[in-house]
C-alpha cells in the first residue's frame, strides 16, 4: 500500500504564541517564511499572479507588511521562492516513489506507469499548488518561470534514465530532444485539465501519459497495447 501523500508547502508551525514566548528567532523567522510561501501559492491559485498583491499575501499569512519585506524584496521574489520550494519538494517526493517502484522489481513499463500514477495523484491532491505552479509561472516570468523549465528538464532526464535502464525488446534510440518533448506533452495534458477546472480528473490521464512516453521513446508496440 502506498504511503499517504502529505501536503506540499503546508507550514509546520502556524500558531506562534502571542507576547514573550522564548522561541528562537530562527524558528520564528522560519515559520513566517513558510506561511508567506504557502500564502502566496494559495492566493495566486485563487486570483492569479497578476491580480495578487503583497497585501493579499500578508493578510493570508497573518503577518505584517514589514515582516514580508524582511523576507522578500517583492511579490516576484516571494512567488519564485514558493515555486522553487514546491518544485524541490515535489521532485523529492517523486524520487522517493520512483526508487520504491524500482526496488519492487517491476517490469520497466509497470515501473513507468507507477511513477506516472504518483505524479498525477500528487497534482490532483495539490490543486492550489498545481494551478499556481503549472499555470501562473508564465505570468510571473523570470525566476518563477525558470523553476517550471527546471521541472520539465528533470522529467526529461528521468525519462532518459528510465529509457536507458529499460532494455525492452524493440526499443529504438531516439534523439535527445524527444525526452523533453515527452515531458512537454505530459505537462500540457495536465495543464489542460487545470485550465478547465478539472483537477480531480488528472489521475485519469495515466494511460494517455504512459502512451505518450512509450510512443515517443521508440516503443510503439508497447504503446499500441494500451489502445481501446
Amino acid at each position: 500500500m502506498e504511503e499517504p501523500i502529505q501536503p506540499l508547502l503546508r507550514p509546520s508551525l502556524t500558531d506562534l504564541p502571542r507576547g514573550p514566548h522564548g522561541l528562537a528567532r530562527e524558528l520564528v523567522a522560519g515559520s513566517q517564511r513558510q506561511r508567506l510561501i504557502h500564502a502566496i501559492i494559495m492566493v495566486v491559485a485563487g486570483k492569479g499572479y497578476i491580480a495578487t498583491t503583497v497585501a493579499d499575501v500578508t493578510g493570508r499569512a497573518g503577518v505584517s507588511r514589514k515582516t514580508f519585506y524582511e523576507h522578500f524584496a517583492d511579490k516576484e521574489e516571494c512567488f519564485a521562492a514558493a515555486a522553487r520550494t514546491g518544485r524541490e519538494l515535489m521532485i523529492k517526493r517523486l524520487e522517493a516513489s520512483f526508487s520504491r517502484s524500482a526496488s519492487r522489481s517491476l517490469d520497466p513499463i509497470a515501473t513507468l506507469r507507477a511513477s506516472i500514477r504518483v505524479f498525477l495523484t500528487l497534482i490532483a491532491e495539490e490543486p492550489e499548488f498545481a494551478r499556481a505552479f503549472f499555470l501562473e509561472t508564465a505570468a510571473a516570468g523570470g525566476r518563477a518561470q525558470e523553476e517550471q523549465v527546471a521541472c520539465r528538464v528533470w522529467f526529461a532526464d528521468s525519462a532518459r534514465a528510465w529509457h536507458a535502464r529499460a532494455g525492452l525488446p524493440g526499443r529504438t534510440p531516439v534523439p535527445g530532444a524527444v525526452y523533453l518533448a515527452a515531458a512537454d506533452a505530459a505537462h500540457e495534458a495536465v495543464h489542460r485539465c487545470l485550465r478547465q477546472g478539472r483537477s480531480a480528473e488528472i489521475p485519469d490521464l495515466e494511460d494517455t501519459v504512459l502512451y505518450v512516453y512509450l510512443a515517443l521513446l521508440g516503443m510503439p508496440e508497447a504503446a499500441a497495447g494500451l489502445r481501446g
